[in-house]
Formats: C-alpha cells, structure tokens, sequence
C-alpha cells in the first residue's frame, strides 16, 4: 500500500503545472529581454510592461490577450513583462489570468534598460528587431493591430 502510494505521489509531481501557471515564465532582467528580442528575430516582438494593480494595464492586457490569438507564433512573438513587486500579488495575478503568451516578473534592472517611466508601456520590435514603436500609457486592441498588420505586411 505503501508502495503505491508514493507512486501517485510521485506521478502527480511529474504532471505539468495548470495552463494559468504555466505562463508564469520566472524572472527576467534587462539582457534576458533583449536575449528575447534577438532569438526572435525574424518576427514580431510585442513586449508589454505592466503591474497587476494598474488599472489601465488591466483594461490592455484582455486586448494583448485577444490579439495573441490572431497572429500566428511563427509571426509574433509576445512577451508580458510584470512590475509588481510584491511577487505573492505577481503570482495570484498571473493564476486568475488567462495569458497565452510568457509573463515575467521583471527584475529592477528592466525599468532603467528600457526607460520604462509609466505603465502600461509597450515595445514593439519589427523582424529585424529594431524597435518600431515605444509607447508609454494604455494602447487600445485596433491600434495594435494596426501595427501589427503594418509590420507584418498584412499576413495573419
């Protein structure tokens, strides 16, 4: 009996963590990010700085959400990148959100490597990965879109 037991404990340890977790993609720093920007060269990179208690970040992030789903991997990438400093906040944050696409909690080096002053903050990187768009405050769903379809040449 005992045997088994520790066989299904050992078994549910094995099984892969919940969708919602499995978004949260660990910690981050300045180079990691543009370690990211660089291995997705070739493509789209979306980067979207925000916090859990900034209220106009929770307005975008449903709009990156959605958009994640029309643009294929192989066309965009898109990176969540957190400011929260409280990582229990972080975490609850990242379980009851239904990202599908990596989200990290930033380290402080994140702030001064990007200039980041205010949240949301976008960075968009075009496939060349220069960066094609720096905006700071809430970026409606069209607007990136329309980005996104500039930078892409309008495929999907």
């Amino acid at each position: 009996m005992r045997i088994s037991s520790l066989m299904l404990a050992l078994a549910l340890l094995c099984l892969p963590a919940t969708k919602a977790l499995a978004q949260d993609a660990g910690t981050i720093n300045g180079q990691g990010v543009l370690d990211a920007v660089v291995a997705a060269q070739g493509k789209v990179v979306v980067i979207d700085f925000f916090a859990s208690w900034c209220k106009p970040c929770l307005m975008e992030i449903p709009e990156f959400i959605e958009a994640r789903k029309h643009y294929p991997a192989d066309k965009v990438v898109f990176i969540g990148i957190s400011l929260d400093q409280d990582q229990g906040q972080y975490f609850r944050f990242v379980k009851q959100t239904p990202f599908n696409f990596p989200v990290y909690l930033a380290d402080p080096d994140v702030i001064s490597t990007f200039g980041v002053k205010m949240i949301p903050k976008t960075i968009i990187y075009d496939p060349a990965g220069q960066q094609a768009l720096n905006h700071s405050g809430f970026m409606p769903g069209e607007m990136l879109r329309q980005i996104l379809d500039k930078l892409i040449g309008g495929e999907k």
